[in-house]
């Protein structure tokens, strides 16, 4: 065994939390953990952040062990559901889901009784990873919204910016101009605001922060 020791201070956490929530002041922050928390450890991060006013995590495993440890707070699972039952046990315990893909919203569609979910609906505006195109929102929020089976204050449209970490970058101001020219129901919510934007850009706070790295002093 090698003589090493990795020494998490909760308190620092805590203290970029609340650095966060004074760069914020209008905005509600969802702390990010996944990945164990970046290697910090999930469950004992996500006690310490309960000043927070949610968290998210990428996958179903992760919040299992987060309301394992007692963790109580609002947890979004940031990849989502992928099979019925994850939908299931997503509503049991109290989760949100992020939505990014047409086989989540058919999935939501064939029960018979849409279950008791949160939904992020997540847009593409640049990053090319995840999320449906801009134009294809209108009809997402349509079908999932519109329908009456989802409450509309609970809803919230994300995407993610590909190069917030560059102060001067064409690209996020681009992804922000066709972010806030997306036509959205009266209620649904936003969140585009990652640990660099929230800094630099804070036309992009609107009603959700996502910290992530910058609670762990990145």
């Amino acid at each position: 065994m090698r003589p090493l020791r990795a020494r998490i201070d909760l308190g620092a956490l805590r203290a970029n939390l609340a650095a966060v929530r004074r760069a914020v002041p209008r905005a509600r922050i969802l702390a990010v953990i996944k990945a164990n928390a970046y290697g910090h450890g999930l469950a004992a991060v996500g006690r310490a952040l309960g000043e927070a006013d949610g968290l998210a995590v990428a996958c179903l495993e992760e919040a299992l062990v987060l309301r394992e440890a007692g963790v109580r707070a609002p947890i979004l699972l940031l990849e989502g559901f992928f099979e019925d039952d994850e939908m299931t046990l997503a509503a049991r315990h109290r989760l949100a889901c992020v939505v990014h893909d047409h086989h989540q919203v058919a999935m939501l569609e064939r029960r018979a009784a849409p279950p008791a979910l949160d939904l992020w609906i997540k847009t593409d505006t640049g990053m090319n990873r995840l999320g449906f195109p801009p134009a294809e929102i209108p009809s997402v929020l349509e079908r999932l919204v519109a329908r009456g089976g989802f409450a509309r204050q609970r809803t919230v449209l994300m995407t993610h910016f590909a190069e917030a970490d560059r102060p001067d970058s064409e690209a996020t101001l681009e992804q922000i101009r066709r972010f806030e020219a997306l036509e959205v129901p009266s209620g649904v919510l936003r969140s585009a605001a990652n640990s660099a934007a929230l800094l630099a850009r804070p036309e992009s706070h609107y009603d959700w922060v996502r910290p992530g790295l910058l609670l762990f002093g990145a």
